[in-house]
Order: C-alpha cells, then structure tokens, then sequence
C-alpha cells in the first residue's frame, strides 16, 4: 500500500475510507480532504489550513421554476 499511515475503516454508509487523522471520525475518501499524504475530515481541516468554502449560500423568496413568466 502506497500510504501505509493512513488507517481505514468502514464508513457510516458501509464503504471502505480513511479515518480523519486528527480526531478519528470514519469518512469515505469521497468526504476526506488531503494534507500532505493525511486525511482529514472538513472540521479538522478548517481547523489546520484556515481554509473555508467559497460558495455563498443565498436564501430566495421563490425559486426559479416557481416563478409567473
């Protein structure tokens, strides 16, 4: 195995995945996010780069398919 410091476990949803290398929690690879060869889950990784997601969440009155054209 490529990275033999990354321990797996099964995630909540039955698939095989890493475990966040700071606090454990079991994730799918699909869910992880990568620090030089580690896997950590979203929380841990804010917590180590300061990053944050970049997508701004916008409420609307009514959504566009529900809208009188």
């Amino acid at each position: 195995m490529p990275h033999d410091n990354v321990q797996l476990a099964q995630a909540p949803n039955g698939e095989i995945g890493p475990r966040c290398k700071s606090c454990g929690v079991r994730m799918t690879f699909g869910a992880a996010m990568v620090i030089d060869n580690n896997y950590y889950c979203w929380e841990c990784y804010v917590k180590a780069t300061g990053a944050d997601s970049a997508t701004t969440v916008v409420e609307a009155e009514q959504r566009f398919w529900m809208t009188n054209e």
